[in-house]
């Protein structure tokens, strides 16, 4: 049940100054609920040869600055009954993510909240960050008129109760440091010590934590975005890892930042990202992000995206689930480019709103062919290094919930913690044999060449989770489409193998692509079915010993004029096999509390290392139908009041593998009263 504003349901806050100095998960009622539990996952190291822009340098990186708050500020969810809820599926090109704002502290009246410094980011898009080797940071926020006196307390030995207690919750909730967001100006006696308790808190921070400081006090106090980094604001690098500019960037301010940083001895892609406000201007922004990357030329600096989620936000009828294709499509022109493909992007319309005096200009915020596509400036990343490697093509919400190819539930949910690695390119086609560069929105290449077939994810028919990725489209024979997927760097020693598991039409023939590194140029193609129904194709790669993946492809074709249908359920790149996991253990029912017609049942276990379980799926026991999945040791089960003559429901818990394999269930039992 979506119940978000039931006030015995887990939901997301900020915390004060009081909150802040007194806080312990043992007196934080939901704390135990809104842990990431997801390790921050390593990157490969750049292969240029497989990068949808060969000649696109790798040192520029990119923070994304957008909400995490599951559409709901005052009671943001970790997870729900929605299918209709923005869940970022291209974390391959973000560096850091964060949000900006803070949430009101637990407590506070609903119609007059009081609103933290500070609160953690939500732990499902954390969850969904550290899958894909992205940093998460929370967010400081003082954007008001009022004392700040509190948060500075000293101790005698020089430390600040406000910065243990920040490393403290980051370490606890699992993320990766702070996005630091003083929007108010404060006096130069308090602009010092905040600039001592800055650098308390990076002192004694663990390695890998992260701050960023965003361009708005001066080291005296004083309220002024300069814009770009220079000698006046440069001294908050002293006690932060980088720099947000604020987004009316100038040519000059730009290289002002990048000098400064070399001043500092600093390098200019690790300090500086300048701002590009989306959430305002949509796909048209003041001022042109080219300014940061000057065609031909080495890119100025890193980059900053704020409201990159106004994809979903301006596009119609956005909260209705049945239209949200739309926003999937914006989502693609937003990161992938006016085309939706990644090896295609550029804007089709010219930019001209760099001037101040263009502020005011009418302009179609929504005219994606005004915007280049991330992708154009920010080369795609990945974290599959190692076997095994294994993808449903989850994008984290769905229409229903299937397991092993079965319908397991009905009804619309949301849950990003659940995500699979998406692929790389989303979508890099090619209607093969003809050299034309295609586009997953239909059309056709040069020279009449015919366009390939549609990719995208299907959230109809799925065999593990919430979606499947869905090739279709007219086929004649002889024809063919190519779509490359996935960047890798896997070496195989032996006795690794491939499986993927497709539900196809007749006519039509589904293979799977490996690129090697030492020939990056050519796939080597292994044939996968598919089959009426779901079927498993599978082959062992000791043909390929020594040998390094750098990309997984797929290519359909016909042997006779077709309409194609071919859905891919998933693609596993295993190795050594896995022993099931052991069952859940302590598995219980620690409390059922009640609202209106909605039980919630607060359940727990002990959770297994993350290298032996992926995660935990949760099953009523008398029918199998799913529930819930997580990787945690806590869940919120909310459930329709059982009837009457219900007076225990019966659970089934089962850990799963990072191959999939699958543990005999633990149980645990809900007992209604009356």
């Amino acid at each position: 049940m979506d119940d978000d504003r039931s006030p015995v349901r887990p939901y997301m806050h900020g915390y004060d100054a009081a909150a802040l100095k007194s806080w312990s998960p043992g007196t934080d009622r939901w704390a135990r609920h809104f842990r990431s539990r997801v390790p921050l996952a390593p990157r490969i190291a750049p292969f240029p040869a497989t990068q949808a822009h060969p000649d696109l340098a790798t040192g520029p990186r990119l923070m994304n600055l957008t909400y995490d708050y599951d559409d709901a500020f005052f009671t943001a969810r970790k997870y729900g009954d929605a299918f209709a809820r923005r869940l970022l599926r291209f974390w391959q090109y973000s560096d850091f993510y964060g949000s900006w704002h803070g949430l009101p502290v637990d407590g506070s009246p609903a119609d007059d909240p009081a609103h933290g410094l500070v609160n953690p980011p939500n732990p499902a898009y954390t969850d969904a960050a550290h899958r894909n080797g992205v940093r998460s940071l929370g967010c400081w926020f003082w954007p008001r008129s009022g004392d700040f006196e509190d948060y500075l307390e000293q101790r005698a030995d020089g430390s600040f109760p406000v910065a243990d207690k920040l490393i403290e919750m980051a370490a606890y909730f699992g993320f990766d440091g702070y996005f630091i967001n003083h929007e108010a100006e404060t006096p130069p006696a308090q602009a010092a010590r905040l600039h001592a308790l800055l650098r308390s808190l990076r002192e004694r921070a663990p390695e890998g934590f992260h701050i960023q400081w965003y361009d708005t006090i001066t080291p005296d106090g004083h309220l002024d975005y300069l814009n770009h980094l220079n000698a006046d604001n440069a001294p908050w690098l002293d006690v932060a890892d980088s720099f947000f500019a604020n987004y009316w960037m100038t040519p000059e301010g730009v290289e002002t930042s990048r000098a400064t940083a070399l001043k500092l001895g600093r390098d200019p892609y690790a300090t500086v990202f300048h701002g590009t406000e989306n959430e305002q201007f949509g796909f048209d922004p003041e001022y042109d992000p080219r300014l940061l990357f000057p065609p031909g030329e080495a890119a100025r600096t890193s980059w900053a995206l704020f409201g990159s989620h106004f994809v979903k936000e301006l596009a119609p009828h956005h909260d209705d689930p049945d239209a949200q294709q739309e926003v999937f499509r914006r989502e693609r022109h937003y990161w992938s480019g006016p085309h939706e493909d990644p090896t295609r992007s550029g804007r089709l319309l010219p930019h001209d709103r760099e001037a101040p005096d263009d502020r005011e200009t009418p302009r179609d915020r929504d005219d994606h062919r005004a915007w280049d596509g991330v992708a154009h400036h920010i080369t795609e990343r990945s974290v599959i290094g190692s076997f095994p490697f294994v993808t449903r093509f989850n994008t984290g919400h769905g229409r229903a919930f299937f397991l092993d190819g079965r319908r397991a539930a009905n009804g619309d949910w949301h849950n990003a913690s659940v995500q699979d690695v998406l692929p790389t390119w989303q979508f890099w086609t090619r209607a093969e044999g003809t050299g034309a560069e295609g586009t997953s929105a239909g059309g056709t290449g040069p020279e009449g060449a015919g366009a390939p077939l549609s990719v995208d994810f299907d959230h109809e028919l799925a065999y593990d989770g919430g979606s499947s990725l869905l090739v279709s489209g007219p086929l004649g024979p002889g024809g063919a489409t190519t779509v490359r997927l996935y960047k890798t760097a896997l070496t195989v020693t032996g006795p690794e193998r491939l499986a993927v598991t497709a539900h196809g039409t007749d006519g039509a023939d589904l293979e799977v692509g490996l690129l090697f590194q030492d020939a990056p140029g050519t796939f080597v193609w292994l044939a996968a079915g598919p089959a009426a129904g779901w079927h498993t194709t599978t082959h062992g790669l000791g043909p390929f010993q020594g040998r390094t993946i750098a990309a997984l492809g797929l290519r359909v074709s016909s042997r006779l004029p077709t309409r194609c249908a071919i859905r891919i359920g998933e693609l596993a790149l295993l190795g050594a096999a896995f022993a099931p996991p052991a069952p859940p253990e302590d598995f219980a029912v620690d409390e059922v509390l009640t609202d209106g017609g909605t039980a919630h049942v607060f359940l727990s276990w002990r959770l297994a290392g993350h290298g032996v379980v992926h995660h935990y799926d949760l099953l009523r026991d008398d029918d199998g139908s799913w529930l819930g999945r997580i990787y945690d040791d806590v869940y919120c089960l909310s459930l329709p009041a059982p009837a009457t003559s219900e007076t225990v429901t019966r659970l089934r818990l089962v850990a799963v593998a990072p191959d999939g394999s699958r543990s005999a269930p633990a149980t645990a039992e809900a007992h209604w009263s009356r």
